[in-house]
Formats: C-alpha cells, structure tokens, sequence
C-alpha cells in the first residue's frame, strides 16, 4: 500500500478565471471563424476585395489545416486552463506553433503583404500571435503556481 504524497493543487487566485474565461471566448471565436471560413459560399467570396480573393483561391489545404489545428488545440487548452489541468501548455504550444507557420506561410509564402500591403496584412496576426504568446505564458505562470 503507498501513500500519495502529492499536494493538493493551489487555489487560483480571482483573476485566473477572469483570464480563463477571456481565453476561452477568444478561442470560440477562433473556432466560429474557422467554421466559417470552411462553410465560406461563392456570394462571401465575391463581397472580398480582388487580392483577398486571390489570396484565398491561392491558399493550399495544408494552410487550412494548420488553421484549424491552432484554434481548436487553442480552444482545448482554454477548456483545459477551465478543468485546471496541467497539459494545456503542451496545447497552447502547439496552438502558437501552428498559427506561426500558418501566418508565416500567408504572409510571406503567399505574400500578402505584398498583394494587401501592410496596414491590412499584418495587424490581425500580430494579435493573434501575441495572444498565442501570452496564452502559453500564462500556463506556464499557473503551471509554476500550481494552479494547474
């Protein structure tokens, strides 16, 4: 017979489920866009500008795929930080890993920078990738904390 030696985990403070909760919507809406973007019919496409809708014929599936694996792992991790469970870091970098090649990819792979310029192709993935970045930061501080 053994005896289980592990402390319990901390209590969070108030502002982890603040945070919890915020992460939780913008991943919902991460994965609103996404379906969305699958379910995108011929009158949505034509409503976009001419390098938008070359930038979305031009966008191989793999792009799509990437896409739809960073906001649904990110999703899970926000439901993960909800259960406090400890492999939502793994999640949320895996999340940040694909919306970087993702972006990286779109942006200049397919250049739309080049085709949008930047004031139109840049700011949207700068906060998503910011809030990649935070969102892992933030598992990793409660992880440390033992909230998760």
């Amino acid at each position: 017979m053994s005896i289980d030696m592990t402390l319990p985990p901390a209590r969070p403070p108030w502002w982890y489920w603040a945070a919890t909760v915020i992460a939780l919507l913008w991943t919902l809406l991460g994965v609103v866009a996404w379906t969305m973007d699958l379910m995108l019919d011929p009158a949505a496409l034509a409503e976009m500008s001419p390098a938008q809708q070359q930038l979305y014929a031009a966008r191989p599936q793999w792009v799509f795929v990437l896409y739809g694996l960073a906001v649904f792992s990110a999703f899970a991790g926000a439901i993960g930080l909800l259960l406090r469970r400890r492999w939502v870091t793994t999640l949320f970098l895996l999340s940040l890993l694909a919306v970087v090649v993702q972006f990286g990819y779109i942006l200049f792979g397919m250049d739309a920078i080049g085709l949008l310029g930047a004031g139109e192709a840049l700011p949207f993935p700068i906060v998503i990738v910011l809030f990649g970045v935070f969102l892992l930061w933030f598992a990793r501080y409660a992880r440390r904390h033992g909230w998760i």
